[in-house]
C-alpha cells in the first residue's frame, strides 16, 4: 500500500518518508530506489514510520511521525528548535501530513494527528510536537501546499501554539501524560 502512496505518481513522490530521516547530504546523495529500500528495512525491522490513512482499502492521507530522535534533520532545522530543557527523548515529532486533494475539507487530517497521538502516547511519549504552516490569519501568505500541516488544524486536535517561527510556521505541541 505505501508504493501506491509514496511511488511514482504517487501522492509523496519518490520521499518515501526518508527526507526528515536522513540528513540533507545523505537524502541528497540518495535516489528514490534506495529511499524505498531504506523505508522497507525500517519496516521490515518492525519500525512503524507514520500513519497511513486510508478510504475503501486505498490509500489517501499520511503522517510521518515518531520519536524525535528518529529524525536526524531536526538538528538543524531552524523551526525544530528546540526550547532550554528540552529532552529530545520524550518528544514525538510530526514531520509531515499530507492529504489527496479530493479528500481534503472532510476532517481526514485530524483523524489522522488524533491517531498519531494516540500511539505516540501508547509508546510512552511525553510530548508531541509538529512544525506547521500557520494558517491563524488568512492573509499571512502561508504555503497552501505545504507538507508540514496547518496550526489550526493541530489546534482542533488540542495542540497548543509554543511560539511562531520563521516567516510562516510555528513550533506546536500536545502534552501527553
Amino acid at each position: 500500500m505505501l508504493d501506491e502512496f509514496f511511488g511514482p505518481r504517487g501522492l509523496v513522490e519518490n520521499c518515501w518518508c526518508t527526507y526528515f530521516r536522513m540528513t540533507s547530504k545523505e537524502y541528497s546523495s540518495c535516489r528514490p530506489p534506495a529511499r524505498r529500500d531504506a523505508l522497507a528495512g525500517l519496516v521490515g525491522a518492525g519500525e512503524r514510520v507514520g500513519v497511513l490513512g486510508t478510504v475503501d482499502d486505498v490509500p489517501v492521507g499520511w503522517i510521518g511521525v515518531g520519536p524525535r530522535l528518529n529524525f536526524p534533520r531536526l538538528k538543524q532545522a531552524r523551526v525544530a528548535k528546540m526550547l532550554k530543557g528540552d529532552e529530545p527523548e520524550r518528544i514525538w515529532s510530526v514531520v509531515c501530513v499530507y492529504l489527496r486533494p479530493e479528500h481534503r475539507g472532510r476532517g481526514l487530517v485530524k483523524v489522522l494527528v488524533d491517531r498519531a497521538v494516540e500511539w505516540a502516547r501508547a509508546e510512552g511519549a511525553e510530548l508531541i510536537e509538529a512544525y506547521p504552516e500557520d494558517d491563524r490569519d488568512p492573509n499571512s501568505g502561508f504555503d497552501r501546499r505545504s507538507f508540514h500541516g496547518r496550526v489550526t488544524t493541530f489546534e482542533a486536535c488540542g495542540f497548543s501554539v509554543v511560539e511562531t517561527r520563521l516567516q510562516h510556521r510555528a513550533l506546536i505541541r500536545k502534552e501527553l501524560r
